[in-house]
């Protein structure tokens, strides 16, 4: 049976990072047994540190690999942290946003206006120098060279029409997909599959028992919800049947390919094995079990088709149906090897292998066959310059990252002309033998050109033309690599841990940056009036804070803080004056610390880590260790700055900077309201005007433990998570009229002062993780804001598809509504007097709400549609403004409404 796309979303962003952690044999005993999330988390940090602390103090080399390495497991730490259960034990993201968002389509609160004047409103990275979000698949249309697809393992897919000038979202307000392969019907290319998942994932490769250690520790890895099918362009999706004996969120998706002649035939690879389509996906079988990673068509014949699995080459001669593995000498060894076929010699195949086993990384060879996969021979195998390796003046080579930077491509046109990507590109004009290094891994030196690092997906053109999908984007060459266009205008997949707006008043060109951490693409900064985003600091970029005067008694704007990877830093002239890290951190080398401020005075400034708070009152230059844990979330308070709330692993405490020997902890009264300690506390609010009054948001799948409020410091809590859905809530956000916002993992929910109920708020917005609220002007009643948008906006941040904003929440409903166009999502419209509409609530999994007063009229005019043939909702209501609101019954069965009256009153549309 088939499934709407609607009710499904994926896990693109849960464990979808840019994973290349490793585990050793020592690692893996440790790990041994350990099932739960803190249990992985603590056993993995004392086994980094301790290794750190062994080296030598002149070994650069072994300490960039384990610095890398913390960073790439604080990656997954952080997002697994927003998704455990009451025991502590990681949940599958997937299944738990399938479910809250179905509660938020059924909306168990039955009232609320769902007041929400203005959709949300993207806000890019649409435009940006170099480093938007990571691309690991890329798709050419068969006849038009302007028209292409590109997959994002956090954001979906996107298309082009213009060459790559432009991007759109396909899908924008349905789930996000997770892109692992990308196919294309040849003959009616309105016709798309994609396989949902992540493919450039190296954490299955960890293998210190031969198995995959991470998804046996519980954590749920780049999981794969099958294979979609769009019949009209990518508008709408439909979920095809599962694979024969797989269980959904328990295997890895690799790649997908499309038969040139028979389009309903697919081939597709899982680190479970290769499986079939004879029926467009109707049903699939397994072809052939084992670990598998590439597969290709021979260019001109559809009944040969090869494939790698971790240490070996197949091949097939009957389309797929049976294989045979073909011995090469030397890739044993193997972990992952890509294909690259080429139509100017179909009988060429070359292969790039590598491999990533018990913490060593190591390039073997490029191997080359001329008689269709038969026989290779390795053309290049000189370790010294490793093309999974980047070489700048500065860093030497780099660590490779073989089963996350792996793939080749042969020009279509010449067949000797050979590009291979790693963390940056490297081409041979002789087939192999020779090679250059075409792309840097740093920006600024005086020779070759600078692309982003870390190359997913090469593909060449028929007429030439090089693309490349990395953690920035993509890119084109159309001279095999020596020179590089950034094509990424719209690609709006941006990975935010963090943001902040800035209002520098006293420099009217500087009104209105907006700062923010990314995960691959370190500090984004948005300059206006363009409107584009500029790579202001490479690496992990955290948490991001300035010093407006919105925010702080005595703020100049001029000073910017922010985390990177380990590290404090400030914005100065000079990079080595930048760092500010504590001095106990640089031991320590705790990642992604979060940041405050002291709302009196800007130069006392907070960072909160694991082990403790650290404390500063001259901007980072000496700094004191508070004794608490402050790695999930610190909240200074405007109306007594001598106050203090941080929150980690298992405590939340309050304290004194007048006496912050002596904290209290509000654990055991939080707990007794109903959180559980394994579950991740993500914010933390305190009244602007009333230091006792505050708000605690919690991750994780406790169905009553989303938000707790207390009105004595902490001394007792109220359960406020009424009718929230069960997902992670990644933040809060008070208002000036006592209304609360919560970001969570499917959209923006509010909640009014004095009522017990939340209210969707996402109109307009895919439905990715919410991971920052800000509100604009600024609500600080000490220090008001000299200027304000005309009308006050909510400005929020999200881990894979960027910035956006919208309308704060309006208490005033519309008199009239008149409503157009083809909505998207669940939307909710409410006027008193009279709505007016021409829509067609066509669109799969749409949820429309039109609400008036009694003795309101809605008109439904010629041209507006609605069916429930694609799982589409309509429904009409009489409760108006502030009124009551059922969405539990299903929808009315309407039809097209050419034959029905031009005004209709809500009464007469039947369920």
């Amino acid at each position: 049976m088939r499934l709407f796309i609607s009710i499904l979303i994926f896990i693109f962003y849960a464990l979808s990072s840019s994973c290349q952690i490793r585990i050793d044999a020592d690692l893996g005993l440790k790990l041994d047994g350990k099932t739960k999330f803190q249990e992985i988390k603590s056993t993995v940090w004392s086994d980094l540190t301790e290794k750190l602390a062994a080296l030598e103090k002149n070994d650069s080399v072994g300490r960039k690999s384990i610095l890398r390495q913390m960073k790439k497991w604080n990656r997954e730490f952080w997002i697994n942290e927003y998704y455990t259960d009451a025991d502590g034990k990681n949940i599958s993201a997937g299944d738990l946003n399938i479910n809250g968002l179905n509660q938020m389509k059924r909306e168990v609160s039955k009232k609320g206006v769902r007041n929400q004047s203005q959709d949300w409103i993207l806000q890019g990275p649409t435009l940006s120098d170099d480093a938007q979000g990571r691309i690991d698949r890329i798709a050419l249309h068969p006849s038009d060279p302007d028209f292409m697809f590109a997959g994002s393992p956090h954001g979906g897919i996107f298309k082009t029409t213009d060459g790559g000038q432009n991007w759109f979202p396909l899908g924008d307000f349905l789930p996000s997909l997770g892109v692992a392969g990308i196919g294309i019907d040849p003959n009616n290319p309105n016709i798309i599959y994609v396989l949902s998942g992540e493919a450039n994932n190296s954490c299955l490769r960890c293998r210190f028992k031969g198995d995959a250690a991470l998804d046996s520790l519980g954590f749920r890895t780049s999981a794969s919800q099958g294979v979609f099918k769009s019949t009209d362009g990518g508008l709408t999706w439909l979920k095809t049947k599962p694979f024969p004996d797989l269980i959904q969120n328990k295997y890895n998706a690799r790649d997908l390919i499309i038969d040139p002649l028979f389009p309903d035939r697919l081939l597709v690879t899982t680190d479970k094995g290769i499986y079939k389509t004879m029926d467009g996906g109707q049903n699939w079988t397994q072809k052939q079990a084992g670990d598998f990673w590439d597969i290709k068509f021979k260019p001109g014949e559809h009944n040969t088709v090869y494939a790698t699995s971790s240490s070996a080459f197949w091949k097939s001669e009957n389309n797929g149906e049976t294989w045979s593995q073909i011995a090469i000498e030397g890739i044993s060894a193997s972990t992952r090897n890509s294909i690259a076929v080429t139509p100017a010699n179909p009988s060429r195949v070359a292969l790039l292998s590598g491999k990533d086993v018990n913490g060593a990384g190591d390039f073997i060879g490029i191997f080359v066959s001329d008689d269709s996969g038969m026989n290779f021979i390795n053309r290049y195998s000189d370790n010294s310059s490793s093309l999974f390796n980047c070489y700048n003046p500065i860093r030497d080579f780099l660590g490779s990252q073989i089963n996350y930077n792996n793939t080749i491509a042969i020009n279509p046109i010449n067949q000797d002309v050979i590009v291979v990507g790693g963390l940056c590109i490297w081409s041979s004009d002789d087939g192999g033998f020779t090679w250059n290094q075409e792309t840097l891994y740093d920006s600024g030196f005086p020779f070759g050109e600078f692309i982003h690092p870390d190359q997913h997906h090469l593909i060449y053109h028929p007429n030439g033309t090089l693309f490349v999908g990395n953690d920035g984007g993509i890119y084109k060459s159309t001279d095999d690599g020596d020179d590089w266009e950034f094509i990424s205008n719209g690609l709006s997949i941006t990975q935010f841990y963090h943001f902040e707006r800035e209002n520098d008043e006293e420099d009217n060109e500087q009104e209105g940056y907006i700062w923010g951490g990314t995960q691959d693409n370190g500090i984004l900064q948005q300059v206006w009036p363009s409107g584009e985003y500029s790579h202001y600091r490479a690496g992990d970029g955290y948490d991001v804070m300035t010093d407006r005067a919105t925010l702080v008694l005595n703020g100049n704007q001029d000073d910017i803080y922010y985390t990177l990877n380990e590290k404090v830093m400030a914005d100065c002239f000079t990079p080595g004056d930048c760092n500010i890290t504590p001095p106990m951190n640089e031991i320590k080398k705790e990642f992604y610390g979060n940041l405050a401020m002291s709302p009196e005075d800007e130069d006392v400034i907070f960072a909160g880590y694991e082990s403790f708070v650290y404390y500063s009152e001259n901007r980072g230059s000496d700094w004191e260790n508070i004794d608490v844990r402050g790695n999930w979330c610190i909240s200074t308070c405007q109306s007594n700055a001598d106050i203090l709330y941080a929150a980690g692993t298992a405590q939340i405490t309050r304290t004194s900077l007048s006496d912050f020997s002596n904290p209290v902890n509000l654990t055991s009264s939080l707990q007794a309201a109903g959180w559980a300690p394994t579950l991740k506390i993500s914010d933390i609010e305190v009244h602007t005007l009333n230091e006792s009054e505050v708000y605690v948001s919690i991750a994780g799948s406790k169905a009553d433990a989303k938000v707790f409020r207390t009105l004595n410091d902490g001394m007792t809590w109220q359960n406020w998570t009424f009718n929230l859905p069960n997902v992670p809530i990644f933040c809060i956000k008070l208002d000036g009229g006592g209304g609360l916002y919560a970001g969570t993992s499917v959209g923006v929910f509010y909640k009014q002062n004095n009522v017990n109920y939340w209210e969707p708020f996402s109109n307009g917005l895919p439905p990715a993780p919410v991971t920052e609220i800000e509100l604009w002007p600024v609500v600080n009643p000490l220090n008001p804001p000299l200027h304000s948008p005309p009308t006050p906006e909510i400005w929020i941040s999200t881990f894979g598809r960027g910035i956006w904003f919208t309308q704060q929440y309006n208490f005033d409903c519309p008199p009239e509504l008149t409503l157009s166009g083809t909505p998207r999502g669940t939307q909710y419209r409410v006027a008193t007097n009279q709505i007016t509409s021409t829509q067609k609530v066509t669109e799969p999994g749409a949820k429309i709400l039109y609400n008036i007063n009694p003795g309101g009229q809605i008109k439904l005019m010629p041209g507006f549609k609605t069916t429930t043939v694609n799982g589409a909702k309509f429904k009409a209501l009489t409760s108006g403004c502030g009124g009551e609101v059922d969405l539990s019954k299903p929808a009315n069965p309407n039809k097209d409404t050419k034959k029905q009256k031009a005004s209709i009153e809500p009464k007469d549309i039947k369920e």
